[in-house]
Protein backbone atom coordinates (compact mmCIF):
# COMPACT_ATOMS: atom_id res chain seq x y z
CA UNK A 1 0.00 0.00 0.00
CA UNK A 2 1.61 3.38 -1.09
CA UNK A 3 1.98 5.57 1.82
CA UNK A 4 1.34 9.13 1.74
CA UNK A 5 2.82 11.55 -0.23
CA UNK A 6 4.42 14.21 1.99
CA UNK A 7 2.90 17.43 2.33
CA UNK A 8 -0.60 15.58 1.92
CA UNK A 9 -3.11 15.54 5.17
CA UNK A 10 -3.96 12.19 6.47
CA UNK A 11 -7.18 10.83 5.79
CA UNK A 12 -7.34 9.37 9.38
CA UNK A 13 -11.08 9.23 10.58
CA UNK A 14 -11.53 12.42 12.53
CA UNK A 15 -12.82 12.79 16.25
CA UNK A 16 -16.56 13.31 16.89
CA UNK A 17 -17.93 16.40 19.04
CA UNK A 18 -18.49 14.13 21.54
CA UNK A 19 -14.66 12.74 21.50
CA UNK A 20 -13.53 16.59 21.47
CA UNK A 21 -15.48 16.97 24.52
CA UNK A 22 -13.70 14.06 25.74
CA UNK A 23 -10.00 15.36 25.45
CA UNK A 24 -10.65 18.62 26.65
CA UNK A 25 -8.47 19.56 29.71
CA UNK A 26 -9.48 22.19 32.88
CA UNK A 27 -6.57 23.42 35.69
CA UNK A 28 -4.16 20.59 33.72
CA UNK A 29 -7.25 18.34 34.51
CA UNK A 30 -9.40 16.22 31.70
CA UNK A 31 -12.70 17.58 32.10
CA UNK A 32 -15.37 20.62 31.17
CA UNK A 33 -15.66 23.03 33.99
CA UNK A 34 -19.64 23.43 34.14
CA UNK A 35 -20.97 26.50 36.29
CA UNK A 36 -24.96 27.68 36.92
CA UNK A 37 -25.81 31.20 36.67
CA UNK A 38 -27.75 32.76 38.95
CA UNK A 39 -30.44 33.93 36.34
CA UNK A 40 -31.56 30.48 36.39
CA UNK A 41 -33.04 30.59 40.23
CA UNK A 42 -34.61 34.33 39.85
CA UNK A 43 -38.25 34.95 39.99
CA UNK A 44 -39.18 35.83 36.07
CA UNK A 45 -40.47 39.34 36.59
CA UNK A 46 -42.07 41.93 33.86
CA UNK A 47 -39.41 44.55 35.23
CA UNK A 48 -36.57 42.84 34.60
CA UNK A 49 -37.22 39.99 31.65
CA UNK A 50 -40.78 41.63 29.96
CA UNK A 51 -41.04 39.22 27.16
CA UNK A 52 -39.87 36.67 29.32
CA UNK A 53 -43.14 37.08 31.62
CA UNK A 54 -45.06 37.21 28.64
CA UNK A 55 -43.84 33.92 27.67
CA UNK A 56 -44.23 32.24 31.00
CA UNK A 57 -47.86 34.05 31.95
CA UNK A 58 -48.86 33.19 28.05
CA UNK A 59 -49.85 37.17 27.72
CA UNK A 60 -49.38 37.35 23.73
CA UNK A 61 -51.53 40.78 23.75
CA UNK A 62 -49.15 42.40 26.65
CA UNK A 63 -46.13 41.52 23.94
CA UNK A 64 -47.83 43.26 21.52
CA UNK A 65 -48.42 46.35 23.41
CA UNK A 66 -44.78 46.21 24.49
CA UNK A 67 -43.45 45.33 20.99
CA UNK A 68 -46.02 48.11 19.78
CA UNK A 69 -44.68 50.63 21.95
CA UNK A 70 -40.66 49.74 20.50
CA UNK A 71 -39.99 48.17 23.89
CA UNK A 72 -35.92 46.08 22.86
CA UNK A 73 -36.56 42.32 23.05
CA UNK A 74 -35.10 40.76 26.03
CA UNK A 75 -31.69 39.20 26.12
CA UNK A 76 -32.07 35.28 26.94
CA UNK A 77 -31.68 34.19 30.58
CA UNK A 78 -28.14 32.51 30.90
CA UNK A 79 -28.90 29.47 32.49
CA UNK A 80 -25.36 27.81 32.69
CA UNK A 81 -21.82 28.17 31.79
CA UNK A 82 -19.63 25.75 30.05
CA UNK A 83 -15.79 25.92 29.95
CA UNK A 84 -12.37 24.45 29.24
CA UNK A 85 -9.08 24.98 28.22
CA UNK A 86 -8.74 22.66 24.92
CA UNK A 87 -7.61 19.67 24.45
CA UNK A 88 -3.66 20.88 25.28
CA UNK A 89 -4.70 23.60 27.80
CA UNK A 90 -3.81 26.22 25.11
CA UNK A 91 -6.98 26.71 23.67
CA UNK A 92 -9.62 28.46 26.12
CA UNK A 93 -13.33 28.47 25.25
CA UNK A 94 -16.46 29.14 26.75
CA UNK A 95 -19.85 28.60 25.89
CA UNK A 96 -23.27 29.95 27.62
CA UNK A 97 -26.27 28.43 27.70
CA UNK A 98 -29.15 31.06 27.24
CA UNK A 99 -33.39 30.50 27.13
CA UNK A 100 -34.88 33.38 24.94
CA UNK A 101 -38.62 34.35 25.20
CA UNK A 102 -39.73 31.80 22.94
CA UNK A 103 -37.84 28.64 24.93
CA UNK A 104 -39.19 30.04 27.88
CA UNK A 105 -43.02 29.89 26.33
CA UNK A 106 -42.47 26.33 25.06
CA UNK A 107 -41.38 25.29 28.33
CA UNK A 108 -44.58 26.88 29.67
CA UNK A 109 -46.57 25.45 27.39
CA UNK A 110 -47.74 28.27 25.65
CA UNK A 111 -48.07 27.60 22.14
CA UNK A 112 -49.84 30.81 21.03
CA UNK A 113 -47.20 32.82 23.26
CA UNK A 114 -44.57 31.30 21.47
CA UNK A 115 -46.00 31.69 17.80
CA UNK A 116 -46.15 35.47 18.93
CA UNK A 117 -42.87 36.10 20.39
CA UNK A 118 -41.28 34.31 17.70
CA UNK A 119 -42.92 36.84 14.94
CA UNK A 120 -41.35 39.82 17.31
CA UNK A 121 -38.33 38.09 17.35
CA UNK A 122 -38.24 38.39 13.61
CA UNK A 123 -39.69 41.78 13.56
CA UNK A 124 -43.12 40.61 11.66
CA UNK A 125 -44.46 44.08 11.61
CA UNK A 126 -47.64 44.10 13.87
CA UNK A 127 -49.75 46.27 10.74
CA UNK A 128 -49.78 45.38 7.49
CA UNK A 129 -48.68 47.73 4.76
CA UNK A 130 -47.78 47.48 1.28
CA UNK A 131 -44.17 49.23 2.88
CA UNK A 132 -43.62 45.97 4.99
CA UNK A 133 -45.58 43.51 3.25
CA UNK A 134 -42.07 41.79 2.42
CA UNK A 135 -41.53 41.48 6.08
CA UNK A 136 -44.23 38.97 6.85
CA UNK A 137 -43.89 35.39 6.60
CA UNK A 138 -44.18 33.36 3.72
CA UNK A 139 -47.31 31.63 4.54
CA UNK A 140 -49.44 35.03 4.42
CA UNK A 141 -47.76 36.01 1.04
CA UNK A 142 -49.17 32.53 -0.47
CA UNK A 143 -52.54 33.66 0.84
CA UNK A 144 -52.20 37.40 -0.12
CA UNK A 145 -51.77 35.72 -3.46
CA UNK A 146 -54.55 33.39 -3.59
CA UNK A 147 -56.48 36.49 -2.33
CA UNK A 148 -56.04 38.81 -5.12
CA UNK A 149 -55.77 36.25 -7.76
CA UNK A 150 -59.88 35.57 -6.00
CA UNK A 151 -60.59 39.10 -6.30
CA UNK A 152 -59.57 39.81 -9.58
CA UNK A 153 -62.56 36.92 -10.53
CA UNK A 154 -65.55 39.30 -9.20
CA UNK A 155 -66.70 41.06 -11.32
CA UNK A 156 -68.04 44.10 -9.04
CA UNK A 157 -64.23 44.26 -7.68
CA UNK A 158 -62.96 44.65 -11.52
CA UNK A 159 -65.55 47.50 -12.44
CA UNK A 160 -64.56 49.52 -9.30
CA UNK A 161 -62.84 52.86 -9.95
CA UNK A 162 -58.75 52.12 -9.68
CA UNK A 163 -58.54 53.91 -6.30
CA UNK A 164 -61.48 51.92 -4.78
CA UNK A 165 -59.61 48.70 -5.77
CA UNK A 166 -56.43 49.69 -3.69
CA UNK A 167 -58.41 51.27 -0.70
CA UNK A 168 -60.20 47.54 -0.72
CA UNK A 169 -57.47 45.41 -1.26
CA UNK A 170 -55.42 47.72 1.50
CA UNK A 171 -58.16 46.33 4.46
CA UNK A 172 -58.67 42.69 3.15
CA UNK A 173 -55.16 42.29 3.41
CA UNK A 174 -55.02 43.93 6.86
CA UNK A 175 -57.97 41.78 8.25
CA UNK A 176 -55.83 38.66 6.34
CA UNK A 177 -52.59 39.83 8.27
CA UNK A 178 -54.81 40.07 11.49
CA UNK A 179 -56.64 36.44 11.29
CA UNK A 180 -53.49 34.29 9.88
CA UNK A 181 -50.62 36.20 11.03
CA UNK A 182 -51.26 37.73 14.40
CA UNK A 183 -54.57 35.36 15.32
CA UNK A 184 -53.76 35.09 18.63
CA UNK A 185 -54.36 37.97 19.63
CA UNK A 186 -57.65 39.62 21.31
CA UNK A 187 -59.73 42.17 19.30
CA UNK A 188 -59.13 44.50 21.69
CA UNK A 189 -55.45 44.78 20.83
CA UNK A 190 -57.17 46.55 17.32
CA UNK A 191 -59.16 48.39 18.94
CA UNK A 192 -56.35 49.51 21.09
CA UNK A 193 -58.68 48.68 24.25
CA UNK A 194 -54.98 47.77 26.26
CA UNK A 195 -56.35 47.66 30.06
CA UNK A 196 -59.22 45.48 28.91
CA UNK A 197 -56.96 42.85 26.94
CA UNK A 198 -53.58 42.83 29.11
CA UNK A 199 -55.27 43.03 32.36
CA UNK A 200 -53.17 43.41 35.94
CA UNK A 201 -50.27 44.10 34.54
CA UNK A 202 -51.07 47.32 31.90
CA UNK A 203 -50.04 49.98 34.56
CA UNK A 204 -47.14 47.90 35.08
CA UNK A 205 -46.27 47.84 31.34
CA UNK A 206 -47.01 51.56 30.65
CA UNK A 207 -43.64 52.50 32.67
CA UNK A 208 -41.31 50.32 30.77
CA UNK A 209 -42.87 51.79 27.18
CA UNK A 210 -42.66 55.21 25.43
CA UNK A 211 -45.22 57.47 26.61
CA UNK A 212 -46.46 57.95 22.86
CA UNK A 213 -47.53 55.27 21.05
CA UNK A 214 -47.99 55.03 17.32
CA UNK A 215 -51.66 54.48 16.62
CA UNK A 216 -52.76 50.67 16.07
CA UNK A 217 -56.47 50.96 14.93
CA UNK A 218 -56.58 48.66 11.78
CA UNK A 219 -58.02 50.12 9.07
CA UNK A 220 -60.40 46.86 8.69
CA UNK A 221 -62.07 48.11 12.06
CA UNK A 222 -63.24 51.29 11.11
CA UNK A 223 -64.54 51.40 7.57
CA UNK A 224 -65.20 54.98 7.88
CA UNK A 225 -61.18 55.56 7.02
CA UNK A 226 -61.82 53.89 3.85
CA UNK A 227 -63.85 56.48 1.90
CA UNK A 228 -65.66 55.80 -1.17
CA UNK A 229 -66.02 58.46 -3.37
CA UNK A 230 -70.15 57.77 -5.42
CA UNK A 231 -72.99 59.96 -6.42
CA UNK A 232 -76.26 59.73 -5.44
CA UNK A 233 -78.71 60.09 -7.98
CA UNK A 234 -82.69 60.99 -6.74
CA UNK A 235 -85.62 62.14 -8.21
CA UNK A 236 -86.16 64.21 -5.01
CA UNK A 237 -85.22 67.26 -4.15
CA UNK A 238 -83.87 67.08 -1.13
CA UNK A 239 -80.59 66.52 -0.84
CA UNK A 240 -79.68 63.20 1.84
CA UNK A 241 -78.18 64.72 5.09
CA UNK A 242 -74.29 64.31 5.64
CA UNK A 243 -74.92 61.86 8.33
CA UNK A 244 -77.39 59.82 6.27
CA UNK A 245 -74.72 59.91 3.38
CA UNK A 246 -72.30 58.59 6.08
CA UNK A 247 -74.75 55.41 7.22
CA UNK A 248 -75.33 54.72 4.05
CA UNK A 249 -71.54 54.59 2.94
CA UNK A 250 -70.62 52.06 6.10
CA UNK A 251 -73.42 50.02 5.36
CA UNK A 252 -72.70 50.03 1.76
CA UNK A 253 -68.90 49.37 2.41
CA UNK A 254 -69.75 46.49 5.28
CA UNK A 255 -71.44 44.87 2.89
CA UNK A 256 -68.95 44.59 0.15
CA UNK A 257 -66.25 43.50 2.36
CA UNK A 258 -68.58 40.80 4.21
CA UNK A 259 -69.62 39.25 0.65
CA UNK A 260 -65.43 39.71 -0.33
CA UNK A 261 -64.40 38.14 2.71
CA UNK A 262 -66.87 35.31 2.36
CA UNK A 263 -65.74 34.69 -1.29
CA UNK A 264 -61.74 34.80 -0.38
CA UNK A 265 -62.08 32.54 2.54
CA UNK A 266 -63.93 30.14 0.81
CA UNK A 267 -61.24 30.24 -2.09
CA UNK A 268 -58.56 30.22 0.80
CA UNK A 269 -59.93 27.15 2.15
CA UNK A 270 -60.43 25.18 -0.99
CA UNK A 271 -56.50 25.90 -1.59
CA UNK A 272 -55.47 24.98 1.77
CA UNK A 273 -57.67 21.20 1.35
CA UNK A 274 -55.92 20.99 -2.15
Amino acid sequence: MASPEAGQPSRLPQPSVLELYAMQQTNQRSGIRLSLNSELTESITLEKFPYHYCAVTGNVNLAAFMYLRQLQYSKGITVANFAADGKQGTTSWSKRVTLSPVDIANLAGHGPAAVVLSLILARVPLLWSRDTHHLFPQHFKQHAKSLLETLLTVPFFTRLPGSARVQMVDILMTMLAEGTVWGSLSPDVWREQWEECIGDDFEQAQQLVRPQPPRVQSVASNPSIAAYQFQIRTRRRDRPTPAGLAIARDMLLGFLLAGLSICCVAHLRRSDKR
